[in-house]
């Protein structure tokens, strides 16, 4: 009866339904998998000090009765219970992708409608390729998007998306351009970010509203949501507490939290989506979405295992934010599920992968360095050296310390063992080498490859300059925005003695004036000329960042404002 209906209805997506239904497998030879090895390594490197807290939860349907499913909370000391909640990361995209096959399931979109369908139609997009982007294309990462918004300006740099809301998406919307050329797979917030937001559009409701109701209230997930709630952990990166992450407008790409019952709970309907109500939104979301040997379905990763001589696909996804590690999988035909979650950036997809595969216990992510003590930072700062790779400085002041690449802007450090410091967002690690108690090198780590840089001198390069009293008036010349390049917006404002720049993505910069047009920040980070037209107008800069000079014309973006899920006005602001 099944089997006629899908045939009669001509739907690929139910067709797609029906094939993943007949592949359900038969269990008769699944074979359990014991815990222990995994277990013990876990609780090994809560030990060790690579996991402060961490929920486990297995599901195995080759048992039955109690040994099904298990869970199992690990601490030193403290130890997390059914109640706490962690940051999921990037696994928020799974449920994203599950409303998208709901919301396909219901007619409320096509796999392949575009953000222009799903917008306004007077919405004054800038380039049509954008507004051709398909909902397939955000959730399978190929979208050609950019890794993150040029729009971006946050207020604390330890959480950059807290603040990008939806005006600022609307805002990216209207007035980005993509890059030429036939899009590659690649990881962007964007992609699950605006795709969160379309779907909220397609049910006129916001879209954490629409992920409870239509998704998580289904799976009866109630502790599961954008919120940080009471029983949010404080999360360690490189063993130190971090600032948890909120992601605005785009939470549908990482912005959720939840609890070990909850993702357990969800795991299982996986394995078992005949008895969820979101049956059919559930097999369609695992679908892949290519034919690469690990492909990407509507959210989760999908890789063929060898179980004999065949070939099964295990279904998986993890994530890191700055202060949590998370891994979800399952495997239908040994019917087995794991939730891996943890309140440290080390990575727990190793060990969820092996143990799903049930191969020889993988060895720990590295423990975090010590504690470092209170230091001096001024020994850091100077002049360094990369072999055949330029120049860098790294200048300090008595709280902080930052580095600074050629045509760059200052990337904030912190502290993450003795002489040790990373850069926001882990992009590199700087390894401070000392003879003699003196600072004289510093390995810089990047990508797993690491450079010695010789220190040149003893003191950041900064030129000392007499400032100039700007009057009040003459300062909003200046403000506005300037394109530095395809995906960064340089941003000029008021300040209370001159003005502030703010790269894209970076911390603002306070500047002070030391001629006409002429302005530079008091570290020596950054000098600006500001360009005029024959109207005396204020068009264009030329900026020098760490010994190079780039160039940044100005720009008017459009902020269009619309009354909810309504009609679109546009409004230029010049800021």
């Amino acid at each position: 009866m099944l089997q006629r209906w899908f045939r009669r209805s001509g739907d690929p997506i139910k067709s797609r339904l029906f094939l993943a239904l007949a592949l359900l497998p038969v269990l008769a030879n699944a074979q359990p998998v014991v815990a222990d090895p995994y277990l013990a390594r876990l609780q090994n490197g809560v030990d060790s000090g690579v996991f402060r807290q961490l929920a486990v939860g297995w599901s195995d349907g080759s048992q039955t009765g109690p040994d099904q499913s298990k869970t199992w909370y690990l601490g030193n000391g403290d130890k997390p219970d059914a109640d706490s909640t962690f940051e999921i990361g990037a696994a928020s995209e799974i449920f994203t992708g599950l409303l998208l096959a709901q919301a396909a399931i219901e007619g409320k979109v096509g796999m392949d409608s575009t953000v222009r369908e799903l917008m306004p139609k007077d919405f004054p997009f800038a380039d049509p390729a954008l507004a051709a982007i398909t909902l397939r294309q955000l959730a399978a990462r190929r979208s050609g998007l950019p890794a993150a918004p040029a729009n971006l300006f946050p207020r604390n740099t330890n959480d950059p998306y807290a603040d990008f809301d939806e005006p600022a998406l609307l805002t990216f919307l209207a007035n980005t351009r993509l890059a030429a050329g036939v899009a590659t797979p690649a990881y962007s917030l964007l992609d699950t970010g605006l795709l969160g937001d379309l779907l909220g559009r397609a049910y006129a409701q916001r879209f954490a509203v629409v992920l409870v109701s239509r998704i998580l209230d289904p799976l009866g997930m109630s502790h599961t949501g954008v919120g940080d709630g009471e029983h949010l952990l404080t999360g360690y990166g490189h063993g130190q507490p971090v600032s948890h992450w909120h992601f605005g407008a785009l939470a549908g790409a990482a912005g959720l939290r939840s609890t070990l019952p909850d993702l357990l709970r969800f795991v299982q309907a996986n394995l078992n989506p005949q008895q969820s109500p979101l049956r059919a939104a559930l097999l369609l979301s695992r679908q892949p979405q290519d034919d690469a040997s690990q492909s990407v379905g509507l959210g989760w990763n999908t890789v063929l295992v060898a179980d004999g001589d065949q070939q099964w696909p295990l279904v998986w996804r993890a994530s890191r934010t700055a202060g949590f590690s998370v891994f979800l999988g399952f495997r239908t035909d040994k019917q087995q599920a794991l939730v891996l979650l943890g309140n440290t950036d080390a990575d727990l997809s190793a060990i969820g992968i092996a143990w799903l595969e049930a191969r020889a216990v993988p060895p720990l992510p590295p423990a975090p360095p010590a504690m470092p003590q209170a230091a001096d930072l001024a020994a850091y700062a100077g002049l360094y050296r990369i072999p055949g790779g330029g120049d860098f400085t790294v200048r300090a002041t008595a709280d902080a310390l930052s580095a600074q690449f050629p045509g760059q802007f200052p990337i904030p450090l912190r502290a993450v063992g003795q002489d040790v410091f990373a850069a926001v967002g882990d992009a590199f690690v700087l390894s401070f080498q000392r003879e003699a108690h003196a600072v004289t090198s510093v390995l810089f780590g990047h990508g797993g490859a690491n450079v010695l840089a010789d220190r040149l001198s003893a003191r950041a390069p900064r030129l000392k300059r007499v400032t100039l009293s700007l009057p009040e008036a003459t300062r909003h010349d200046y403000v506005g925005d300037y394109r530095l390049d395809a995906d960064t917006l340089l941003r000029v404002s008021p300040s209370a003695d001159a003005l502030a720049i703010q790269a894209s993505g970076m911390p603002a910069l306070a500047l002070a004036a030391f001629a006409p047009d002429r302005f530079a920040d008091a570290d020596g980070a950054c000098e600006i000329h500001f360009l005029r037209d024959e109207k005396h107008d204020v068009t264009a800069l030329k900026i020098m960042l760490g010994g190079a000079e780039r160039s940044a014309a100005r720009v008017v973006w459009s902020t269009p404002t619309m009354r909810w899920r309504g009609s679109v006005r546009l409004r230029m602001l010049r800021r």
